[in-house]
């Protein structure tokens, strides 16, 4: 077992750069997503190493069940180890876009940077669409981006749980405003925001920092010192808050200041595996991202993989991505498959399939297909394609004369039987 937990191997980067994430097009970018996967994928592999490093068993085992810890962290540490093995890509070369089609996730998003990452980019790009929405119906709404924080502390349920609550207060004083039309305050002008909390520890003093990251579309612009003076109010214990404006990008729009705040899962890249851990096991189950406001109402959708492109029947390169641990992780290409067109020339052969290539794809595959045949791995995708039904002008006529034969010999009664 490689013993490299102290130093996890995260790039800053990650959730720059590309923000639109799974959307990334041309051959360069394909090439940086697959090097930012491999980084995600190595720091999870880091995770899962120290965590069969805490399965402690009884000199009884099996009859005198292992601790609770034992469990939790086994568990946890199965899960790891078949997430983001395969990557199952498709290159439609035709119109240059490179999609991500099919993988496997353990959705431990607090543990795993592979899950966290795939799912950050995913709600860049939905909240940057709502944003653009928004904006369009109301061109004077100003983007900003807000942070919230309480004081640190050693205990980090007892301070993440303080920080929650006093942000939920927050939240509830501008919805009594703008039902009731009382208590107003700095925090009413928002007129939209999505937010998520972040936790982060300070190795020299041992205590947790948890703040709330915020991007947000007022009405008009709010006064941070009297903002401040609410928040304290609330907390009780802190006065900070920042606020920052917000430029639209040419390329990217709102993409990177929606990344500030969808990327907090991977700031967990941030701490070292033992405090991950920690983290995980206080947190898991909590809600730590959320929207008000014109931005409400935006979800995430289950299936994380890439939109495939609004044209049908395009041909395709299928690349399927091993992942290979060690010192410099990385994913390597292990399988690459011509798929043309389900349309066009299949049929006019009437739904057969004349050359290897074409047997691929109308006879369908799956990862673990593909994957057995680059050194193992777990059924991802099965998924059959039959050709179209012959016309009776495509079936030869010698068939045509033996189907016939086979109707006149046949001399039998049809009868109904009454029990």
């Amino acid at each position: 077992m490689i013993n490299d937990n102290k130093k996890p191997l995260l790039s800053d980067s990650l959730a720059t750069g590309d923000n639109k994430g799974l959307q990334s097009a041309k051959a360069d970018q394909h090439r940086d997503r697959i090097t930012r996967f491999g980084i995600l994928k190595h720091r999870s592999k880091q995770q899962e190493n120290f965590l069969w490093t805490l399965a402690k068993f009884k000199e009884n085992y099996p009859i005198d069940s292992p601790n609770e810890e034992t469990v939790k962290a086994l568990k946890s540490a199965q899960k790891l180890n078949g997430c983001g093995n395969f990557l199952l890509f498709k290159n439609f070369y035709t119109i240059d876009q490179t999609k991500l089609t099919k993988f496997h996730v353990c959705n431990q998003h607090l543990l795993c940077p592979f899950c966290a990452g795939i799912r950050a980019s995913k709600a860049i790009q939905k909240y940057t669409e709502r944003v653009d929405e928004v904006l369009k119906k109301n061109r004077k709404l100003k983007p900003v981006l807000i942070t919230l924080t309480v004081k640190n502390g050693t205990d980090l349920s007892e301070r993440s749980a303080h920080l929650i609550k006093s942000l939920r207060t927050l939240i509830k004083r501008r919805q009594d405003y703008n039902k009731k039309g009382r208590g107003f305050n700095e925090f009413c002008k928002i007129n939209g925001a999505m937010y998520s909390y972040e936790n982060t520890y300070n190795e020299q003093t041992k205590e947790w920092h948890p703040h709330v990251h915020m991007f947000a579309l007022l009405d008009d612009w709010i006064d941070q010192e009297q903002l401040s003076e609410t928040w304290h109010e609330i907390t009780g214990d802190s006065f900070v808050v920042d606020i920052r404006k917000v430029k639209k990008q040419k390329d990217l729009g709102y993409a990177k200041a929606a990344a500030e705040v969808c990327k907090y899962a991977l700031k967990f890249g941030d701490l070292t595996v033992e405090n991950t851990w920690e983290a995980f096991k206080v947190l898991k189950g909590k809600r730590l991202s959320g929207a008000f406001g014109s931005l409400y109402g935006v979800k995430i959708p289950e299936n994380l993989a890439d939109d495939m492109p609004e044209e049908k029947d395009l041909p395709y390169l299928e690349m399927l991505y091993k992942f290979v641990f060690g010192k410099h992780s990385y994913y390597n290409l292990e399988i690459t498959r011509h798929v043309e067109p389900q349309a066009g020339e299949r049929a006019e052969l009437g739904g057969v399939a004349t050359t290897p290539d074409e047997r691929y794809s109308a006879g369908g595959s799956s990862v673990d297909d593909l994957s057995t045949e680059a050194g193992g791995g777990r059924a991802q995708l099965r998924s059959t394609k039959r050709g179209r039904k012959k016309q009776h002008w495509q079936v030869p006529p010698l068939t045509r004369v033996r189907v016939k034969k086979r109707i006149k010999r046949w001399d039998g009664y049809l009868c109904v039987i009454h029990m």
